[in-house]
């Protein structure tokens, strides 16, 4: 018996890298969207910790002073101030050269590119606005609560959903909550 020794195969056919390549197109076309939301995503959600964050030292500041420290936003919606809840607070500007404003100045902190911050009331009013445009959002007593109910401040960014960050009066605290997608919206 005689057999014919069969060439070895060394490549692959045209259909058979054709297929790889539709395959390699298809996992891309599902997870590039995905790649593209996580990094709109992280930038929102690191502006959220960072609100809850300054909440929380506003909160700490009072309780340590023994006065009411007030959260404010600037007019823009990008930027957060803490100071005490005094008609000061309109005049305080963070300098470096004015030791009485850093005493009295706890912080003033921006939120990342392309996020901005709102008041969410109810009624669709927005906050107290002082002289310098910036709008109250919350007022922290000494014994730890806030002086206003519940304040909802929401957070947005182009192409994302955007974040919900409750305060509570009773207590002071804060919780953030992201939004769900409905009927017929995208992000």
């Amino acid at each position: 018996m005689i057999h014919s020794a069969r060439p070895v195969r060394s490549g692959a056919s045209l259909l058979e890298v054709l297929i790889v390549m539709a395959i390699i197109v298809a996992f891309g076309a599902i997870a590039l969207p995905q790649l593209r939301d996580f990094n709109g995503d992280s930038r929102i959600k690191a502006a959220a910790d960072t609100v809850k964050g300054r909440i929380a030292n506003a909160r700490a500041a009072s309780l340590e002073s023994g006065r009411p420290y007030r959260l404010a936003l600037n007019p823009e919606g990008n930027r957060f101030r803490i100071a005490p809840d005094e008609l000061a607070f309109q005049n305080v500007a963070a300098n470096d050269e004015d030791e009485e404003a850093d005493s009295i100045l706890v912080g003033e902190t921006n939120l990342p590119k392309d996020v901005t911050a709102e008041i969410v009331t109810a009624d669709g009013s927005t906050g107290a606005v002082d002289d310098n445009g910036w709008t109250r959002v919350a007022t922290f007593r000494p014994d730890g609560t806030c002086r206003e109910d519940s304040v909802t401040i929401r957070l947005t960014e182009p192409g994302t959903l955007p974040i919900l960050i409750q305060i509570r009066g009773l207590t002071g605290a804060a919780t953030i909550e992201k939004t769900k997608p409905t009927m017929g919206t995208t992000p």
